[in-house]
């Protein structure tokens, strides 16, 4: 009953608005879908009526209409948001100086500009916790079709790993999966409506499975890490959940884990006997290289886009190779914080980890508070929860691919601006309730002066 509610409960109705799903949302969530759980690869009529640039173009004239009251940008002015817009700007910069110009340029327009439009669409567009809470259900929509068709339609292949994928490979599409486990257990929580929950259950089931699918030793060790952090620090739901949710998930991968999955698994404790410690070609070798190419280009790097310019063109395997008439794969870092130092030099690298870093910070401080009168509620808390430990999933994951641009990781940073400004739109909200408080009403006994200083007995 409302005379039975704390102060505090009292203020989080007041500071609660709600709002329904708008053209804005819904522009944003198929844009999702397309940019990240690329929908156009699994029905190529979608691209065939070139329905992602008809959303594109969408959702930048809708987001530019809607740039007032909760949607404000004054909301989104921090750090973590105007960060990528600076990764953009050294790659412009840096384009009459790269080893590719064209492929920058066609990567600047096609693939990173898209990125920040869709972080910008996520952070902007989201205007509560409701609205919060429908996106990552979308979301959660979104990579279970996808896992699903990968499930049904992709062969494991003579390695135990997926073979030809589509668009992602194999690590790639871990990265993905693990960093999108914390979402379905986020909604396991008991508050939950029991259809939702049952939705959740199924979909953390079916990414367990991908992650063994995949084959990606680096997807395995991010699952390991995550799996850690939803036991000791993913306090969204209560513990029990907590460890029956990662026993069921380790369960899983016990149960369809096949013998040369768990063969892969193993050679990560041998580095030794891993031709990617071992091989001039192999990861190791690769990242001392690219370091080489922040270190030699520390200012703009060699260009978005251009590591395997790079590797082909100026490092000093390629013109060993040339010299002895041998054919040399041109290949990516294969590392995200490697990718990023090589391409955009040592500021860029710089910037990505403090963006990353910004927003685990920022996050810590979504929790609820004993005071009374605190206007961060559980399931904010519990939001900023899920998405550390979607972080978490992708900075393990990120260090053996090369995802520093990849579209999820924005839609990600733009999740993390949208709570962040909702956080700080109900601190403005409860200073300007406390500020226009009226005074206690005082009797006159009350209201008695003190006594003047002057008749104060000394002390001492």
């Amino acid at each position: 009953m409302p005379s039975a509610m704390t102060a505090g409960q009292l203020q989080q109705l007041a500071f609660r608005k709600h709002y329904k799903p708008d053209a804005l949302m819904y522009v944003t969530v198929a844009f999702l879908w397309i940019s990240v759980w690329r929908f156009q690869d699994l029905w190529p009529i979608i691209g065939k009526i070139q329905l992602p640039i008809v959303l594109e173009v969408l959702l930048a004239l809708t987001l530019a209409a809607s740039l007032h009251g909760p949607r404000s940008l004054k909301w989104t002015r921090s750090r973590i948001f105007a960060i990528p817009f600076l990764l953009l700007a050294i790659m412009v910069i840096g384009l009459p100086t790269s080893l590719w110009q064209g492929k920058t340029l066609t990567f600047i327009t096609k693939d990173f500009g898209p990125s920040l439009l869709l972080m910008s669409g996520v952070a902007i567009s989201l205007r509560d916790a409701e609205d919060l809470n429908w996106f990552a259900f979308a979301h959660l929509i979104g990579a279970t079709i996808y896992s699903i068709y990968i499930y049904l339609f992709i062969p494991i292949g003579s390695d135990g790993r997926l073979g030809g994928g589509i668009y992602y490979d194999a690590n790639d599409f871990a990265l993905l999966v693990v960093a999108t486990i914390p979402f379905a257990i986020y909604f396991l929580r008991p508050k939950v409506a029991i259809w939702k929950r049952l939705f959740a259950l199924f979909s953390l089931a079916l990414f367990v499975e991908m992650v063994i699918k995949s084959g990606s030793r680096g997807g395995f060790i991010a699952f390991i890490c995550l799996m850690v952090y939803i036991v000791v620090a993913f306090r969204a739901i209560p513990a029990r959940l907590r460890l029956a949710a990662v026993a069921a998930a380790f369960l899983i991968m016990t149960a369809f884990g096949s013998a040369a999955y768990w063969t892969m698994m193993q050679s990560i404790l041998h580095p030794k006997e891993d031709y990617n410690m071992t091989s001039e070609v192999g990861r190791k070798a690769i990242w001392k290289r690219g370091i080489g190419y922040m270190l030699t280009h520390p200012a703009l790097g060699v260009g978005a886009s251009a590591f395997e310019q790079a590797e082909g063109t100026i490092s000093a395997i390629a013109k060993q190779y040339a010299a002895e008439n041998r054919g040399l794969k041109w290949s990516t870092a294969h590392n995200s914080y490697v990718l990023v130092g090589a391409e955009l030099g040592v500021g860029g690298l710089v910037l990505f980890v403090t963006m990353i870093g910004t927003s685990f910070y920022r996050l810590a401080l979504i929790r609820t508070d004993p005071d009374e009168d605190s206007i961060i509620t559980a399931e904010d808390a519990a939001f900023a929860q899920t998405l550390i430990a979607s972080l978490i999933g992708y900075c393990v994951a990120g260090f053996f691919v090369s995802a520093s641009y990849s579209s999820f990781l924005y839609a990600l940073i733009g999740l993390v601006v949208a709570e962040d400004s909702l956080r700080r739109r109900r601190l403005s909200r409860g200073a300007s309730q406390r500020a226009v408080r009226p005074a206690p009403v005082t009797t006159p006994r009350q209201r008695k002066k003190p006594i003047p200083r002057t008749h104060w007995a000394p002390t001492g």
